[in-house]
């Protein structure tokens, strides 16, 4: 699933690409990727409308329109955003037609929904799974939406108080903590595990164990982690692609994530795999000692 990085490269390159646009035209090749009671009522306020912002919130994406409307998207396991020059490649029944340059066809033929712009571009909704979607909310839905969502990791929000706060009341695995939305908006699988190693925490310390330079650390490592991640265009060890359809380099730079049975890369001791709340999670056993 995109995280933070992934999501944030995304909106980096629509916010270049198809801001000040208006949009044409609009083909849900799989309805059910848009949740909403009525599409034709739902495209007549999407159609014709020029896009005016597109903003990240957790792994969310919205679009703004300029009729106050969003698109919100959430991509889910296997969505992908793409973004490609409008050649008559794609047609009013999602037909995908081979150019030198263009899309791969792993890509094109789990397309399931088209925007036509004016600027001479597609906006694509790839998704292998089908689990993402698209909603239209005015600006009040939207806000209450973002609204359930914890502190951003680059927000002045995200502190030490704060963590202190909600840490104090859970006897949860920490793992758990960093990738619940409503604590910490944006932080994944990877880059829980990422965090941990850094931090030398094992990822089945209960949260309230944790200490105040510990705390600290999380905080430090998290922005330092996540920095480095979107400048690295984010992480492609799975599905997870740009608008170009090209992968992220922070799959490089991975310490533990996907790498059990490899040595760790601070002591050469072999990582381990665990499932915390169903997700497989790696840690370095010598540095990453649990407390209970």
């Amino acid at each position: 699933m995109p995280e933070l990085p992934e999501v944030e490269t995304i909106k980096n390159d629509l916010q270049a690409e198809i801001v000040g646009a208006k949009i044409l035209d609009i083909n849900f090749l799989w309805p059910k990727i848009f949740q909403g009671d009525d599409i034709d009522k739902a495209k007549q306020k999407i159609i014709g409308e020029k896009i005016i912002g597109v903003t990240r919130r957790a792994k969310n994406l919205a679009i703004a329109l300029s009729n106050n409307y969003h698109l919100l998207l959430h991509m889910k396991m296997t969505g992908h955003l793409l973004v490609e020059p409008d050649t008559k490649k794609v047609d009013k029944h999602g037909n995908w037609e081979a150019q030198e340059g263009q899309l791969k066809d792993s890509f094109n033929q789990y397309i399931r929904a088209i925007f036509w712009l004016d600027n001479n571009k597609i906006l694509a909704f790839s998704d292998l799974r089908k689990f993402g979607y698209i909603k239209l909310l005015s600006a009040d839905e939207l806000k209450n939406f973002f609204d359930s969502y914890g502190p951003e990791p680059f927000s002045k929000n995200f502190n030490k108080e704060y963590l202190l706060k909600v840490f104090s009341s859970k006897k949860t695995a920490i793992k758990k903590v960093l990738t619940d939305q409503n604590i910490i908006a944006g932080i994944g699988n990877i880059y829980a595990d990422e965090i941990l190693w850094k931090t030398k925490i094992h990822p089945l310390t209960k949260a309230n164990k944790l200490t105040d330079k510990e705390i600290e650390a999380i905080i430090k490592k998290t922005r330092e982690i996540l920095t480095c991640a979107i400048n690295n265009r984010g992480t492609s060890t799975s599905d997870f692609r740009d608008t170009k359809g090209a992968k992220g380099s922070y799959g490089n730079k991975l310490a533990v994530y996907k790498r059990n049975g490899q040595q760790c890369p601070r002591d050469g001791v072999i990582i381990e795999k665990i499932k915390i709340g169903g997700r497989g999670t790696h840690f370095c056993p010598k540095e990453q000692k649990v407390r209970t």
